[in-house]
């Protein structure tokens, strides 16, 4: 008999065998099953009390080990930090440890006025004098007595227009722009206009106050600046401030306050589950309310014993994991209407025992939730390979509570479903299962029998709740007629070409602001930032190891790399910090021999101290060991503008003759732009690979695969393209997102393609089709959408955008499994129904002359 099945029964009868022994092994065993996945689930969440968070910006949203933590890591070990008397901003390898403040007119009109200086002297003055820390020992500290120093006393950036003589020309209209008296100054004023080399017009300054690097004092008076800052009144002026530490304070500060949400989606995904679960009619018995309880508790014990098992292993939690919850529970209820109608297939308790019943449901539903939580880990497990730690970790968490949440369906959900069939055979009321209910006995009694009545079910209407019964018809009606299968070709010819039109101008980058609430401090500032400043870092070329200075080769290759580096687009080709050029141009210097060179130059620094950071000399002061010098960036907006300079930059030292690189703090940041795509095309390629290989060894039929992997390129392309209309830009953040969206999207394709093979030969195909799968796909879609409506309330640029995202796949894919999947699967089912339903006949003559050992 096994002969005339086809691979793919053989196949399923094998998985599925596995499965229906399990089920019988449930049944006989639902108690001590229960409590023992409850106990072991309580003992892994022990763990949390080890819970460790990560909120380094630096690590979480920049790839690891990048090339630019690199040569900072070098920068750190060779050159000491400029915290002596000769501190200069542009030698830092970091951004340092500053205080920042914004001034910009109210009005937004121009600030070149004596109104304005006045109350920019006033709020400088504030910063400097009334702005004290005192420490546990009683002494006090201002800004000038932990400011770092240059040559001329507290380095401020922005320095020069506090002073009296620019002020005076300042008013007057005579400054010269974008260089005063030899200072760059443009990258100070907000919306800078000029004409004939002179300030015309801006609407606002900025200030930078540089404080000691690394001191616990400084760290302390920032936080004490921050909360005296925030209180200052000014009259004709708009402030906007922050401190080195601003952005990875707000941001956990921000989703952590956010958690709540969660606790709201619980309670709505509950309510929905009973409703959804319950059935149309009043029946006390056959009522399954209580299930949709169950079935939200599976995945949240899930979530809770991966938070305890992986804080217990050391593993960081990072504020983006806290989204994960969200997804858990939609993942979890989606299995959990697959398996309750897995159970509403089955032969009706009047002719059929509960172990029975178990065996199907595990044997029909148990490959269908197998195949969507094997390909929801792999989905996970795969991007935990990633160079970015923020999508490593969070796809960490994730998929170990996808693996939670499986094991809890088998454990805790399949025991409890198991166990209401027990008490519904036994003719028990679904809320108070000590009352036993007789229908007979109630028939004369309307509003008794309304009241405490019941029988048990004998189809799957008869425990369908309306959420159940309804919403699948709207697409099997639409399905049933030409004009409605036009309608969604129609659809989706509009769909795909608005999807490749968004995907094609889908950006990517992530702007600070976006990562904070709307009413933090720092958003306000961050948005100022980027609207009104300049982005102009300076950028440093360092020669990393010993080079012979005096030879006139020397000095000119490094020359030549430095003009070749000017000639690129986006660096400012009049800006120079060359202290070879200087060195050259000076009395001490000599190129006769390399300890003559050396020697000079020492000379030469004792009175150029500004450069006394750029060189490092070996122990006996003889010989140059690495050496810096400094361009500057022009003001460049584009993520693909700053990430396409990098990289010209390092192919430049990369052929310069030399062992060289160029850096700047902001390269750290600029490492995501041109990573960023690359990486998530390679983690989402690699998961889209292994989840459809998982799909064919669990559901081996060629052309179901074929359409499941396009049903899944389709769905994807929905969501990037749309994620351009929203707004959406691929970050760090939307990589884990898209990620996310490729194991979530198989799910509904797996569902109703499963649906389609077990119904293939039958008549009305779409209708018992969508009978099986319609129902527990649109009502896992319907409460994931729920839970996710939550977020829009969210002040959390993670949560806002996980919920932008999570809309749209479960939209796109809705429609797909719902829609356009069936239709496709319908077409290939007519186009095969001939040859299948004239070799029906023949295969039944074979299996008949097969027992017989007779040939036909």
């Amino acid at each position: 008999m096994e002969k005339c099945k086809s691979f793919y029964e053989k196949h399923e009868g094998c998985v599925g065998g596995a499965f229906e022994k399990f089920g019988g092994f449930v049944s006989r065993h639902p108690i001590k099953i229960l409590i023992i996945c409850i106990v072991v689930n309580l003992a892994l969440l022990i763990g949390i009390k080890n819970l460790s968070v990560e909120n380094d910006i630096e690590i979480l949203y920049t790839p690891e080990n990048s090339q630019a933590f690199k040569d900072r890591d070098f920068l750190k070990n060779v050159y000491s930090d400029p915290t002596t008397s000769n501190f200069q901003s542009y030698q830092l390898a970091t951004y340092g440890r500053y205080a920042d403040i914004m001034i910009i007119s109210r009005d937004k009109l121009n600030i070149m006025n004596q109104t304005f200086i006045d109350e920019m002297n006033n709020v400088d003055r504030y910063i400097q004098t009334s702005i004290n820390f005192t420490d546990v020992s009683g002494l006090s500290y201002k800004y000038p007595e932990i400011c770092a120093l240059d040559n001329t006393g507290c380095h401020i950036r922005g320095s020069t227009i506090l002073k009296a003589n620019f002020q005076k020309e300042f008013v007057s209209g005579n400054v010269s722009f974008p260089y005063f008296n030899s200072h760059l100054i443009s990258s100070h004023f907000a919306k800078a206009e000029d004409k004939d080399g002179k300030l015309v017009s801006t609407i606002g300054v900025k200030l930078r106050y540089y404080l000691r690097q690394n001191t616990s004092v400084s760290k302390k008076w920032e936080r004490t600046y921050l909360k005296c800052i925030s209180q200052l009144k000014t009259n004709n002026t708009d402030i906007a401030f922050a401190t080195s530490d601003s952005l990875g304070r707000e941001l956990n500060k921000n989703v952590n306050g956010d958690v709540k949400y969660f606790i709201i989606t619980f309670t709505l995904m509950m309510t929905y589950a009973c409703l959804a679960s319950g059935s149309s009619k009043l029946n006390n018995i056959g009522n399954r309310a209580n299930l949709g309880i169950a079935g939200v508790i599976t995945p949240v014990l899930g979530i809770g014993s991966a938070l305890g098992f992986l804080s217990a292993v050391g593993v960081k939690f990072t504020s983006i994991v806290g989204v994960m919850p969200f997804l858990i529970v939609g993942i979890g209820i989606d299995d959990m209407f697959i398996l309750m109608s897995g159970m509403a297939d089955a032969p009706p308790l009047k002719t059929a025992s509960v172990e029975k019943r178990m065996e199907y449901m595990l044997k029909k539903s148990g490959i269908t939730i197998t195949i969507t939580s094997i390909t929801d880990l792999l989905a996970f497990l795969i991007g935990a390979t990633s160079v970015f730690i923020s999508i490593r970790n969070f796809c960490i968490y994730t998929g170990v509570a996808v693996l939670f949440c499986y094991l809890n369906q088998l454990f805790f959900f399949s025991p409890a479903i198991c166990l209401n069939e027990i008490r519904t055979k036994q003719k028990r009321h679904y809320c108070l299962c000590c009352l036993k209910l007789n229908s007979e006995e109630t028939d004369g009694d309307e509003q008794k029998k309304n009241c405490s009545s019941g029988s048990i079910p004998e189809k799957r209407e008869d425990v369908e709740s309306f959420l159940e019964k309804y919403p699948k018809q709207i697409a099997i009606k639409l399905l049933s007629y030409s004009a409605g299968k036009i309608a969604i070709c129609i659809s989706f010819a509009i769909y795909l070409s608005l999807s490749i039109y968004g995907t094609v101008n889908f950006e990517q980058g992530l702007s600070t602001f976006n990562l904070v609430a709307e009413d933090s401090y720092f958003h306000k500032y961050s948005k100022w930032e980027e609207e009104y400043f300049r982005a102009d870092p300076p950028i440093t070329l360092c020669i990393k190891q010993e080079e012979n200075y005096s030879l006139k080769s020397t000095q000119n290759i490094i020359m030549n790399i430095l003009a070749k580096a000017k000639k690129c687009s986006g660096i400012d080709g009049n800006f120079e910090i060359n202290w070879l050029k200087q060195y050259q141009l000076s009395p001490f210097y000599s190129n006769k021999s390399e300890s003559q060179f050396v020697n000079g130059l020492r000379t030469f620094l004792s009175y150029a101290k500004i450069f006394s950071n750029d060189i490092v000399f070996d122990a006996s002061g003889t010989k140059i060991l690495s050496s810096k010098f400094y361009l500057k960036a022009k003001d460049l907006k584009t993520t693909d503008s700053r990430g396409s300079l990098m990289l010209q930059l390092r192919a430049i030292s990369k052929n310069g003759r030399i062992s060289c690189f160029f850096y700047a703090p902001a390269f750290i940041f600029y490492e995501q732009y041109v990573q960023i795509m690359p990486s998530t095309l390679k983690t989402v390629g690699i998961a889209i690979v292994a989840m459809l290989v998982v799909t064919s060894l669990l559901m081996p039929k060629p052309i179901i695969v074929i359409i499941v992997a396009l049903n899944l390129i389709s769905i994807l392309l929905g969501v990037v393209g749309f994620m351009y209309y929203w707004n959406l830009t691929l970050s760090s953040i939307t990589m884990i997102h898209l990620v996310m969206s490729v194991g979530f999207s198989v799910d509904f394709s797996v569902h109703v393609s499963h649906a389609f093979l077990s119904v293939r030969l039958e008549e009305d195909v779409i209708k018992k089709a969508l009978d099986k799968s319609g129902g527990p796909v649109i009502n896992a879609a319907l409460s994931s959408l729920l839970g996710i409506s939550m977020l829009a309330f969210s002040n959390s640029y993670v949560f806002v955008s996980f919920g932008k995202v999570m809309f749209l796949v479960v939209i796109i894919g809705l429609l797909h499994a719902v829609f356009f999947l069936p239709l496709v699967l319908y077409i290939i089912t007519i186009s095969g129904s001939k040859t299948q339903h004239s070799s029906k006949k023949v295969d039944e003559m074979e299996c008949e002359a097969f027992k017989k050992n007779e040939k036909v």
